[in-house]
């Protein structure tokens, strides 16, 4: 059932519970063509469900958050648009997901072909056993031709985007698995930019980084709209309402809402996303 909310969160998404107020983008999103279109998408793991029925667009050249609680489905959901289930026996997908109107779950799609276009960074960083360097090239390499200056180029400038250019620009050749966490989280996420995506998901993309570096990859974030679409599982409710500009809120594997960040976090029209985002469930 619907209730209308509109008038339970004042303008700016201040708490009527006392809670800080979220700084969500001001107005509405501009109109965007739909990049990725989720028709009612079901996922289970082996017999057990993970997610049901779950439709909702994903908007090109925009931000799009995931929210909800752990265990809700929001990682899985983005595994999905990238067809990693493809990679386990037991887990198994329904539905459509059209990207540019082709059903990217369709049995004859070149997932390899796909994941080029779709690229993903996990939660867990997951560098390669090479150099900083070859990390960040190896994409370029396989699905480019380009001279040592332009690949020089492409890798300095993914490893600015990812706020790491100032401490490894001096240690390419230097083993990636030698960095810290936070700095493999960052590297995972240049290589995956430097191959020019056009559309990027991130699962938890800021969760290891300092406050400095999580905000030099929200202005990333901001800056790649221009060329990609992107879709970021966070559990940080700030930062969806300071970088989103659409907002799906799942819980048990199901979709409660979803619209403009704005009016969800400052009207939403779902009691259980009001309960959720003011902190009164999750």
């Amino acid at each position: 059932m619907r209730h209308d909310l509109k008038t339970s969160l004042p303008p700016g998404g201040v708490d009527p519970h006392g809670l800080a107020p979220f700084s969500a983008r001001a107005g509405e999103p501009s109109p965007s063509p739909v990049k990725l279109d989720i028709r009612h998408v079901g996922f289970r793991f082996g017999s057990t469900p993970a997610l049901h029925d779950i439709s909702f667009p994903i908007h090109a050249n925009r931000v799009t958050a995931l929210i909800g609680p752990s265990g809700c489905g929001k990682s899985t959901l983005l595994r999905v648009l990238n067809r990693m289930a493809d990679l386990y026996e037991d887990q198994h997908v329904e539905g459509q997901v059209l990207l540019d109107g082709q059903n990217i779950l369709a049995p004859d799609v070149d997932v390899l072909t796909l994941r080029r276009r779709v690229g993903m960074v996990t939660q867990k960083p997951s560098p390669f056993p090479m150099s900083i360097y070859d990390n960040v090239a190896i994409g370029m390499r396989l699905n480019e031709e380009l001279t040592k200056v332009q690949l020089d180029q492409r890798v300095e400038d993914a490893l600015r985007r990812a706020a790491l250019w100032e401490e490894v620009g001096g240690l390419l050749d230097h083993s990636a698995l030698s960095l810290s966490g936070g700095q493999q989280q960052r590297l995972c996420l240049a290589r995956t930019m430097a191959v020019r995506p056009e559309v990027i998901l991130l699962d938890e993309p800021c969760s290891a980084l300092d406050p400095i570096s999580t905000a030099r990859i929200e202005e990333t974030m901001e800056e790649l709209k221009s060329v990609s679409t992107l879709v970021i599982v966070t559990h940080n409710l700030q930062q969806a309402a300071r970088i989103a500009d659409y907002t799906a809120f799942l819980y048990l594997g199901e979709l409660v809402e979803f619209g403009a960040t704005t009016q969800l976090f400052s009207a939403p029209r779902e009691e259980r996303t009001l309960s959720y985002i003011s902190g009164r469930m999750g």
